[in-house]
């Protein structure tokens, strides 16, 4: 029993060992492809970095094309995951608040792997550049839906939905490039900055004052926090 007991502990560890060791291969390889490129880094280089021999890297990736790929399925990925969380909110004008809000965040928080993804898109085989570009149209049919809704409601002005939904994301992707934890700003002050400015731009006066709605908004939602507290005690 002992002996069985130890060979599962051994198991154990050295899944985890294998885990920690892929943890640290995408880890480099983002560094460095960040830093010189995906062409001009090598499987040699990233191995160096992790201190292991090239041959050992392929008991944890394939090819390097395919941890550029992981790098950048993952960030599409997180970011659809944040854009269903914003989905279960009600209000069309709070969800596009949020929407701006998180993509801002996750700009500044992720700017390596998101320059990666807008610079490296040439460097993918056709198959994986084409489910890249998949998940970029359905985080942006997002954008374009709640601008739509909006409309519809008469909270938002009639503005060319897909021509807006690009210039917020392109304004609100550029963070990326020169945020810095060292600013004057925090990064949720400059996602407040950049949510009230996309509000503003596509506000319609005829439905009231923006930040009435917007108090609104936060009341019903305290409302609805302390309701499903009292329910679930």
């Amino acid at each position: 029993m002992d002996r069985v007991r130890h060979v599962a502990v051994s198991r154990r560890r050295g899944r985890a060992a294998g885990e920690s060791t892929a943890g640290e291969i995408r880890s480099v390889a983002l560094d460095l492809f960040y830093k010189h490129g995906f062409q001009a880094t090598t499987l040699r280089h990233i191995a160096s970095r992790v201190g292991i021999q090239v041959g050992s890297l392929y008991n944890h990736i394939t090819s390097k094309g395919e941890l550029l790929f992981d790098i950048m399925e993952t960030v599409m990925q997180a970011l659809l995951e944040d854009q269903g969380q914003v989905a279960q909110e009600p209000d069309v004008v709070e969800r596009m608040r949020l929407l701006v809000y998180h993509h801002v965040r996750f700009h500044g928080e992720r700017a390596k792997e998101v320059f990666i993804g807008n610079s490296e898109l040439r460097s993918l085989n056709r198959q994986q550049r084409a489910r890249i570009v998949a998940l970029r149209h359905e985080y942006e049919q997002m954008f374009q839906k709640e601008l739509e809704d909006g409309i519809r409601q008469g909270k938002f002005l009639r503005v060319d939905v897909q021509v807006t939904s690009f210039g917020i994301l392109a304004m609100t992707t550029w963070v990326s490039s020169w945020y810095s934890a060292r600013g004057r700003l925090s990064l949720e002050e400059i996602a407040d900055i950049y949510s009230d400015m996309v509000l503003r731009g596509i506000w319609n006066p005829a439905a009231g004052q923006l930040q009435t709605h917007l108090r609104r908004v936060e009341r019903d939602n305290a409302k609805r926090s302390l309701a499903a507290a009292g329910a679930s005690k």
